[in-house]
């Protein structure tokens, strides 16, 4: 996804426009540039997100970022409790919060467990529209032998049966690793940008980001003559899981983006207005 800052399209007398489904790491540096309608619009978002470690390490980073900046990053995170022998997640309170990622750390059961979880979890429990506004699921570095199609026919289901809740797709964190796990991670992945690319679906590439580096270079393996991404390990101090210092601010960041992408703003300049869709879209005179 690719989008122009806001003060060169105002000074050209231009509407802002931000219209795209695959937020990677191109998105980041463009972060900073968001309006303040925009951030308003995030800060009223709410989210549910399912998850383990490397998830853990993600809202870490959207904690961060609130505690540093709270006037701009304005979404916060809570703890919701999680059913294991329910499989899914605690229902959501009589009222839900404006502004908060409600956070069902469910662990790693299982690649199809935790498919099965997100599903009861917005289908019996409740976690959909009008009590949150989006809802992700993110496998974890371990499911690397996950199904890619069930994954997304699991959120294409859901997003016909709950049509007014935005189901994000993620990719599935890498490691440093150049075996096979680690191409398979990569297989993984492309299947799902390719679908997301097709179907229009918003896809959270927490994968792209982590692959790579502060400067923008990927950092790649060969196996086989094919080249795949790996995790940057200035990222991590295990391998596998992001540290506090680079990797949590790099996926928040990228959280925000496409939180973004969902905002409905209204940029007004001189002679156009931006209309309100719910998405990034051109002016009309």
């Amino acid at each position: 996804m690719r989008w122009t800052p806001l003060a060169a399209l105002l000074a050209l007398g231009a509407p802002f426009a931000l219209s795209a489904e695959v937020v990677d790491h191109d998105d980041l540096e463009s972060v900073v540039s968001l309006p303040e309608c925009a951030l308003d619009a995030v800060g009223a978002q709410r989210w549910l997100f399912t998850h383990a470690s490397v998830g853990g390490n993600l809202l870490e980073g959207l904690d961060d970022l609130h505690a540093a900046e709270p006037g701009r990053y304005r979404l916060a995170t809570t703890w919701v409790g999680y059913n294991d022998g329910a499989l899914q997640c605690d229902p959501p309170p009589a009222t839900t919060v404006p502004g908060t990622v409600y956070e069902c750390g469910r662990g790693n059961p299982g690649w199809q467990d935790k498919l099965t979880i997100f599903e009861r979890s917005v289908g019996l429990a409740g976690w959909e529209s009008p009590a949150v506004d989006a809802a992700m699921d993110k496998l974890c570095y371990i499911d690397q032998d996950a199904d890619a199609g069930a994954y997304l026919a699991a959120l294409d289901a859901l997003a016909t049966a709950h049509p007014a809740t935005t189901f994000v797709h993620t990719t599935m964190p890498l490691t440093t690793g150049e075996d096979a796990d680690n191409v398979l991670r990569n297989l993984y992945n492309e299947a799902v940008r390719a679908h997301c690319a097709a179907g229009g679906e918003l896809l959270y590439d927490v994968a792209d980001m982590e692959a790579h580096d502060p400067e923008g270079a990927e950092q790649t393996f060969l196996s086989a003559g094919t080249a795949y991404q790996k995790l940057y390990s200035g990222y991590t101090g295990d391998g596998g899981h992001l540290d506090a210092e680079l990797g949590h601010r790099r996926v928040a960041l990228g959280w925000y983006a496409a939180a973004a992408t969902l905002a409905p703003c209204h940029v007004f300049t001189d002679n156009f207005e931006t209309r309100d869709t719910g998405r990034w879209t051109t002016a009309a005179p």
